[in-house]
């Protein structure tokens, strides 16, 4: 079987400049998500798309195989699915084969445990009737008790006859948030369909001992550092690893 794992990191960011090659205990941020799907026997081969030479060759150097994505698909307004669709249609062109699975790691989220990427590609193995696997949390917010505002006006979210947004908690059917710890995809299922998720989608909830952040904006790498001082192993683990 030939399962890919796909890092896709724009140079582009807004929120903190050059966020992928962020030095994190002294390793860029890209580090993480390449080191740990080289560690992982089921995964065939680690590529990164970016449009950025710099990532590219900091990339490179960490062992990931590369892929220069176009300025025009690498845009603030670009989506996920035209860098797939990018990789996935040159990767089949250079190397005349096909992708049974790709393993979706973004680069802002660099803490994971082996165990559990093993174990979701394992269950995308075993299942072939899903097209896609995605990571969730329990929400703390619900969005039955959501609004949004018009003016003055202020609008359920979740519009019910039951008025759901005026229910204590218990009444209300748990919620969940997709996280960007890890997805997979099934090609024929949802690239080839024009998706990133298809038609059939494997829930996944992580273990509450499980952490997973996406840093994406200032207060996000404070957070970062904080779990790095509570967790040794974390620290032990990472640093100057290169």
């Amino acid at each position: 079987m030939n399962i890919i794992t796909f890092i896709p990191a724009r140079g582009g960011s807004k929120g903190i400049k050059n966020k992928n090659i962020l030095k994190i205990n002294e390793n860029p941020l890209i580090f993480y998500s390449i080191d740990i799907s080289k560690k992982i026997k089921l995964i065939n081969e680690t590529y990164v798309s970016s449009d950025s030479n710099k990532i590219l060759k900091i990339s490179k150097d960490l062992g990931a195989k590369i892929i220069k994505r176009p300025k025009k698909i690498s845009k603030d307004g670009s989506t996920d699915i035209e860098a797939f669709k990018h990789f996935y249609q040159n990767y089949k062109k250079k190397n005349k084969k096909k992708i049974d699975l790709i393993v979706h790691l973004r680069a802002t989220t660099p803490f994971r445990k082996k165990k559990t990427i093993r174990k979701i590609i394992e269950i995308m193995i075993n299942n072939k009737k899903f097209s896609s696997l995605r990571c969730f949390v329990k929400s703390s917010h619900s969005p039955f008790k959501m609004y949004t505002k018009k003016n003055n006006l202020a609008k359920p979210l979740i519009k019910s006859k039951k008025e759901l947004h005026s229910k204590g908690r218990q009444f209300i059917e748990q919620t969940y948030n997709h996280v960007g710890y890890a997805d997979i995809i099934r090609p024929k299922y949802t690239i080839e369909k024009n998706s990133m998720t298809g038609k059939k989608i494997f829930f996944f909830e992580l273990d509450e001992g499980e952490y997973s952040i996406d840093i994406d904006v200032k207060k996000d790498l404070a957070k970062t550092f904080s779990f790095l001082k509570k967790n040794n192993s974390f620290n032990k683990k990472y640093t100057k690893q290169r």
